[in-house]
């Protein structure tokens, strides 16, 4: 019966009830249905920023200065491996990415016939709104590595209380009152979609995004596991095979942090250091996320040539990126969280529309199981890395 509740099953009978019914719908309903989403979006935009601040200051309070070459270590193997593997979508994209086009004179007929528009949108007290435009997530991502460095130095009783208890209720309110209406949201952007004449086009787009997502996530894994046991494809089989049961955990839950106790398991296996398995696991399930840095980048761009029909640049690309990676210390407890916190950076630094954000959240939310079970298998790869490194600096034995 879960199967039948979980997220993704919900947003595949809310593209199938678009697809049958989505033209029998009155024009009102379409509209009425596309300020809900509308709105649900505002009100998600406000909630982002404190999600931001507290799950990363939350996470870095939690590194303490127990083991500061161990965390130093750790966490700049995970942003490297992040950008890298963000950087590898992109290079693949350049040449794969016009064999994914679409006919953007449908975009064209769209604007000249008119778009549909809300009903009415919030309009926020002039205070909140201005207090609101200087704390967006870029600001709160700051903010929060300032103060989570900080309050790792000194142990300030109350400040990590505050941050806990902030977690707490944004992922509370996030759990339990957004992705709940999820499905909701996505169905009245996709009516929109639907009514402007997009969505079949959107979908044929999207099924050859798949096969090269898996592809490279696949790709990559074997690669970074062929890399991490020292070139040897007989090691790197083993390696594989020791850690995929942690895969098929996490691709069965959904959940990076289901998969913890047998990701650390595997990981003592792999490396023989049980004390690092049990630090580096449960950090790198929150914010090594592999398969994320797959399916993001690979669906951000596929969107920007189903709507605007070109690619980013590359610098337009590395800043994204660089945002990018910081904004994965973030995700961390919320499903589909890579994608809501991925929301503000998309925005502004690839210039996605309210069509663009409700379509790629959609599709990240069909291809979550996918990309949690790469995330898992890449911590599987890094940590063995990370023992190396740690080797090397007479850290580990």
């Amino acid at each position: 019966m879960k199967s039948f509740l979980s997220i993704p099953a919900q947003l595949i009978a809310v593209i199938i009830a678009v697809v049958l019914f989505g033209n029998m719908l009155p024009g009102t309903v379409v509209v009425a249905c596309y300020t809900f989403s509308v709105i649900f979006k505002q009100l998600l935009s406000i909630i982002l920023p404190f999600m931001v601040f507290f799950f990363v200051t939350a996470g870095i309070l939690s590194f303490k200065r127990n083991a500061p070459v161990v965390l130093a270590v750790l966490l700049g193997s995970v942003f490297f491996s992040n950008a890298v593997v963000a950087m590898v979508s992109y290079v693949t994209m350049m040449f794969v990415g016009s064999e994914i086009s679409c006919d953007t004179s449908l975009a064209s007929a769209i604007a000249q016939s008119g778009p549909i528009e809300p009903l009415f949108i919030l309009s926020l007290p002039s205070v909140l709104d201005g207090v609101l435009s200087y704390f967006d997530a870029v600001y709160a991502l700051i903010a929060a590595l300032a103060f989570g460095i900080v309050g790792s130095f000194f142990d300030i009783a109350w400040f990590k209380n505050f941050s806990r208890t902030g977690k707490q209720w944004v992922e509370y309110i996030i759990s339990r009152l957004f992705i709940p209406l999820l499905p909701l949201y996505v169905f009245g952007f996709l009516l929109k979609i639907h009514a402007e004449g997009m969505f079949s086009c959107l979908f044929q787009q999207y099924g050859s995004a798949f096969i090269l997502i898996l592809s490279l996530q696949i790709g990559y894994l074997a690669w970074l596991y062929f890399v991490a046991s020292g070139f040897s494809l007989r090691r790197a089989w083993q390696a594989i095979q020791i850690a995929l049961p942690s895969y098929i955990t996490a691709f069965s839950t959904m959940s990076s942090a289901a998969a913890i106790p047998i990701s650390i398991k595997s990981a003592e296996q792999n490396t023989g250091n049980p004390q690092l398995a049990g630090v580096a696991m449960p950090i790198m399930a929150n914010v090594h996320l592999l398969g994320d840095s797959i399916v993001t980048p690979i669906l951000a761009m596929v969107t920007m040539m189903v709507f605007q029909g070109v690619l980013p640049g590359f610098a337009q690309y590395v800043s994204f990126v660089f945002y990018f990676c910081f904004a994965m210390f973030a995700v961390s407890g919320i499903p589909g969280g890579g994608i809501l916190v991925m929301i503000p950076i998309l925005k502004s630094n690839l210039g996605f529309s309210s069509e663009m954000i409700s379509v790629i959240t959609t599709i990240y939310f069909l291809l979550d199981a996918f990309g949690t079970g790469a995330n898992v298998m890449g911590d599987g790869a890094l940590v063995i890395i990370v023992n190396k490194i740690l080797k090397r600096l007479g850290v580990a034995h």
